[in-house]
């Protein structure tokens, strides 16, 4: 069991996430042919034969939503604990805290995707993910905090 409710609403969050990041990654894929010729064009193939090389991205592009799904949920518990930090350190509402990591995960997902000048797709999806899980924290979190008050704290203590 996770011990942090942050944790615990960063992997629902990135659960969610991840199902609308795979979703997305699965509806806009190139078809195998498309990835081939810019894998052609872009390296050199030495030393594998181009059916060889079309199985194998074939396998990559059935993978990748799956792939999608489990990085966005091990980005949700990585997040869900930010969300912890700054929640503690930063008074005032958990919907502050909620935006602000929401905030630094789009700047750390998004940002280099459209600075390195990624494919129009990674970064729909990843806006996608990004958008998803901070409404989904966001819902969370207003559906119940994940601050412990002080009558939980209490029973914990004696419990």
């Amino acid at each position: 069991m996770v011990e942090s409710k942050y944790v615990l609403y960063g992997l629902i969050a990135g659960a969610v996430s991840g199902i609308i990041a795979g979703i997305t990654s699965f509806l806009t894929m190139p078809t195998v042919d498309e990835v081939l010729e810019y894998v052609k064009s872009y390296a050199g193939i030495h030393g594998i034969t181009e059916d060889v090389l079309r199985e194998y991205l074939t396998i990559a592009l059935i993978l990748s939503p799956f792939i999608a799904f489990i990085f966005s949920l091990v980005l949700g518990a990585v997040f869900g604990a930010v969300y912890e930090y700054f929640d503690k350190k930063i008074p005032g509402s958990t919907i502050l805290s909620t935006l602000l990591t929401g905030l630094v995960y789009a700047a750390i997902l998004i940002l280099p995707n459209i600075v390195l000048g990624a494919s129009q797709q990674k970064i729909l999806v990843n806006t996608l993910c990004v958008i998803s899980y901070t409404v989904v924290l966001i819902v969370l979190t207003i559906h119940k905090s994940p601050r412990i008050s002080s009558e939980e704290r209490y029973n914990e203590i004696e419990g």
